[in-house]
């Protein structure tokens, strides 16, 4: 199973297109989302050469403000993308997301995983030739099925940017990654000092994922499948880099997980979402520490200060 996600440029004339357009490409790339298909031409009513038919390019100007797409396994990827780009972009752009049953897109997302240099980190895919600087600590990730969180979303990386910064600061000796994905903060969590370390999916698949990088990266770790977190210990702190709805629905759950000083870390939402995410936060009783973004994506850092 795959997904498309195809995006379509909006105004009144082509050159207003073509600027949109221009904006997008570097806005993806900025993303880590290199891996775009250009001068889609499905739906336009022009004819194509022979020339162009065989190498599947389009040779001249008339599909310069044609849509773009992207392909990848992950559903929650595709629609963090275009919530990201419709804030960013607006009625400049029109995107749509559909299921595909064709696979040849899975090549583009191993191409574009390229390997990311944190402050503190080297992450690349499994058995990447490629060395990074001998201060960083390598990370070696693999990603199957729909897990996600490999470092090229700008979501991924914010976490990871206040987990390197804080965690130390926080003394935290247990974490919980909810919706853990390839299971990343799991892994760096483990080489930055935490030692009780528990991760929860919703498919026996996503949880297979997020086992194989901690056993590959030497963490050990326990990844549960559960529809909704539930433990009966407390966590000092809590991730969750998930869709805006699901962290309002599961709101309750965190904070009844979330020992009394604890942290608990929310993204995959943007800069319009998180007011009233935090505002259901504070409802439960946590109270807003800070908040950082990157590329328009937020990360919210609330505590738990209640007896």
């Amino acid at each position: 199973m795959a997904y498309e996600l195809l995006i379509k440029f909006v105004g009144q004339n082509s050159d207003e297109r073509i600027q949109t357009k221009a904006m997008v490409v570097r806005w993806l790339e900025a993303m880590g989302r290199s891996d775009f298909v250009e001068g889609v031409i499905d739906g336009l009513g022009s004819s194509i050469t022979d020339d162009e038919k065989s190498s599947g390019l389009v040779s001249d100007g008339r599909f310069d403000d044609a849509p773009v797409a992207l392909f990848d396994e992950h559903q929650t990827e595709c629609a963090l993308l275009l919530r990201g780009l419709e804030a960013e972009f607006g009625r400049h752009i029109d995107g749509q997301i559909t299921e595909i049953l064709d696979d040849s897109w899975a090549q583009c997302w191993r191409e574009a995983f390229v390997p990311l240099e944190t402050e503190k980190f080297f992450i690349v895919p499994l058995s990447s030739p490629t060395q990074g600087r001998r201060d960083k600590i390598r990370v070696e990730v693999i990603n199957r099925h729909d897990a996600f969180g490999t470092g090229q979303h700008a979501t991924t990386r914010v976490v990871i940017k206040v987990l390197e910064e804080r965690l130390g600061e926080w003394r935290c000796d247990s974490l919980l990654d909810i919706g853990t994905g390839t299971g990343i903060y799991l892994v760096l969590a483990s080489h930055l000092g935490v030692t009780r370390l528990v991760g929860s999916e919703i498919s026996d698949d996503l949880a297979t994922v997020a086992r194989e990088n901690c056993q590959i990266a030497g963490v050990c770790a326990d990844v549960f499948v559960q529809e909704r977190p539930n433990f009966e210990e407390k966590f000092d702190v809590i991730v969750a880099n998930i869709l805006a709805p699901v962290l309002h629905d599961l709101m309750p759950d965190m904070a009844q997980l979330l020992a009394v000083g604890g942290r608990l870390v929310l993204a995959g939402f943007i800069e319009k979402e998180a007011g009233v995410l935090i505002q259901r936060a504070e409802s439960f009783g946590l109270k807003f520490s800070f908040s950082c973004e990157e590329l328009g994506w937020k990360c919210v850092v609330l505590e738990n200060w209640l007896t």
